[in-house]
């Protein structure tokens, strides 16, 4: 007798789509088959494990987070009152620990707490109020909650001088340095009170020369790590000479990160002269000055870049140098608005009257980080050149 010898198919997965008429609702039926394929002489055996996942049927099962008819998901202010999808995903909401800018949140620290820094409405709470608590009473809190919510940090990476070492302010501070590697590269980690915050970086030339303080200000979010890229320090400046007479030759000369665009603008770009950066980031340009007029001139260096696809990015501008052609003066301070040698309260005055503009017609500009607009990053450089 011929031994016959049957195999068991391995059959793929249904799904059944079940309507229920009651309320109209079509629920999705999700069944996993899991089959045991067996060879006999002479009989088969087949066993089959079906497990049902059934969203619409208001039973959380598994790989559902919830289950409610009726819902759609919509964002919520609160994890109490978070909505449950047609997926049986819950939405959005204040709590997930997922910041939702298109929410409004300002935060998402993954509770519904106050005075932790971050509101139960996921708004920023002041630093310095612990979270919008009081000090009077005769005892209470001194501020923000006991529950450790994580690291609240800073992370930077960015580009300088190669084999510099670049100072990190925080909120006009120094908070640390770090030296940048032969390519001009720099990462730097730091503790920091959520809120609004302002970093500022600066660093010197191998000849002493040094740069301008770049400042850029964000948002900290607390429990989580802030990644701030692409910092990019502006390179730095020095003339040959900076009171000389109509056609003669002044040099620019100055540091920046490796084989970098440079570009040097005289004025308000109205003449604008360029070179390469050397690979160890030395750039200089020779200029004959005859094509200026006698009166004070500006000039100010910035470095171009082009990354992975022909994407381009550019530095700040650097320190503004005053150039005199033709006629006497001296060059003024850094944020020394006021050019009277000295940066104090009437410099103050002169950036708050300028403040949030471009900064009109002074001179030297109100925008002293040239940035384009008169703000916190112009206030922190001053207050770092402050004399008093």
């Amino acid at each position: 007798m011929n031994v016959l010898r049957t195999t068991v198919l391995t059959y793929g997965v249904y799904v059944i789509a079940i309507l229920c008429v009651c309320s109209l609702i079509v629920t999705t039926v999700f069944v996993q088959f899991a089959f045991a394929q067996t060879t006999t002489t002479s009989s088969f055996i087949a066993t089959t494990t079906v497990n049902l996942s059934i969203c619409g049927d208001t039973v959380v099962d598994v790989g559902e987070e919830c289950d409610v008819l009726g819902e759609t998901g919509g964002y919520s202010t609160t994890i109490i009152g978070r909505q449950c999808n047609v997926d049986c995903q819950f939405g959005p909401y204040c709590g997930d620990g997922t910041l939702q800018t298109i929410f409004s949140e300002e935060c998402d620290d993954g509770n519904n707490t106050d005075s932790d820094f971050c509101s139960a409405l996921c708004k920023i709470e002041p630093a310095g109020g612990g979270g919008g608590g009081t000090s009077g009473g005769g005892g209470g809190s001194s501020g923000g909650s006991s529950e450790d919510l994580g690291d609240t940090q800073i992370s930077v990476t960015g580009k300088s001088i190669p084999s510099q070492t670049v100072h990190v302010l925080l909120d006009g501070k120094e908070v640390g340095t770090v030296r940048a590697d032969s390519a001009g590269r720099f990462d730097f980690a730091t503790n920091a009170s959520p809120g609004t915050v302002s970093l500022g970086f600066w660093t010197t030339d191998t000849t002493g020369t040094r740069t301008i303080t770049y400042t850029t200000t964000f948002d900290v979010t607390q429990g989580a790590i802030t990644n701030v890229n692409s910092i990019l320090v502006p390179p730095s400046i020095r003339v040959s000479d900076n009171s000389v007479n109509p056609g003669e030759q002044i040099t620019f000369s100055g540091q920046s990160i490796p084989n970098a665009a440079i570009e040097v603008h005289i004025d308000n770009s109205t003449q604008i002269l360029r070179t390469v950066a050397a690979p160890n980031g030395v750039w200089s340009i020779n200029f004959n000055t005859a094509g200026l007029s006698n009166a004070e001139h500006t000039a100010r260096a910035r470095f171009v870049t082009t990354g992975t696809g022909g994407v381009s990015s550019q530095s700040s501008f650097s320190t503004t140098l005053q150039l005199f052609i033709g006629v006497a003066g001296a060059p003024a301070r850094p944020s020394d608005l006021s050019r009277d040698g000295k940066v104090n309260l009437t410099d103050f005055s002169i950036l708050i009257f300028w403040w949030g503009s471009a900064g009109g017609n002074s001179e030297p500009p109100a925008d002293i980080s040239s940035n384009g607009r008169v703000g916190l990053e112009d206030f922190s450089i001053l207050l770092f050149n402050w004399t008093g």
